[in-house]
């Protein structure tokens, strides 16, 4: 949100809740050395990363700044899936990465495929948006639903409320649309091996 918007009514989705989300299903499945791929140059981002935090620090989980690779919107087609190589070939210890979107997770699976590494056998690989990329391979990614549609609609019912009269000071402030998890096949649970 643009500061100068803060006291306007805004339809959000709730992304610390959906980083949250997703890493805590990673920990529920058994994985420990969880790596986080996030963009830096937007608000979704952060929050998405502040969730996986979160989700990290209630499981008694170690932080590791080492494991987290930021990117920018310029760099976003070669830095996460260089990012997430380089961790594999210093030897450092993997078995999922949380991704800022399904579209970074496929450019990672690509780039992993490319040195021998199999998804969900080896490293288990989560996305963000439930866009039709999750869903247009055998492996489907396991990512967070962003019901862009009900965005659309909230912010259009506050629109008409506001055309019909509606003052800001009867409306909240903000609405947060909360996150759903999508099960795809591109995570291994742990637990059982």
């Amino acid at each position: 949100c643009f500061d100068q918007m803060e006291d306007k009514p805004q339809v959000l989705m709730d992304d610390c809740r959906g980083g949250h989300l997703i890493t805590k299903y990673l920990l529920d499945t058994g994985h420990r050395d969880i790596a986080g791929v996030f963009k830096a140059d937007d608000i979704q981002g952060q929050n998405r990363h502040r969730g996986y935090v979160q989700a990290l620090q209630e499981a008694g989980v170690l932080y590791d700044p080492d494991k987290v690779i930021w990117f920018h919107t310029e760099d976003r087609k070669v830095h996460p899936q260089e990012g997430i190589r380089r961790l594999i070939s210093k030897g450092t210890r993997l078995d999922s990465v949380v991704c800022y979107n399904d579209q970074i997770a496929f450019s990672i699976i690509g780039g992993l495929h490319q040195i021998g590494v199999s998804i969900p056998e080896d490293l288990s690989i989560t996305g963000y948006d439930n866009s039709m990329l999750a869903h247009q391979h055998p492996l489907s990614l396991t990512t967070i639903a962003h019901p862009q549609e009900k965005l659309g609609e909230m912010a259009g019912q506050l629109l008409l409320e506001k055309i019909q009269g509606g003052s800001d000071k009867d409306m909240k402030t903000e609405y947060l649309i909360e996150p759903k998890l999508v099960i795809g096949n591109s995570c291994k649970n742990r637990n059982q091996e």
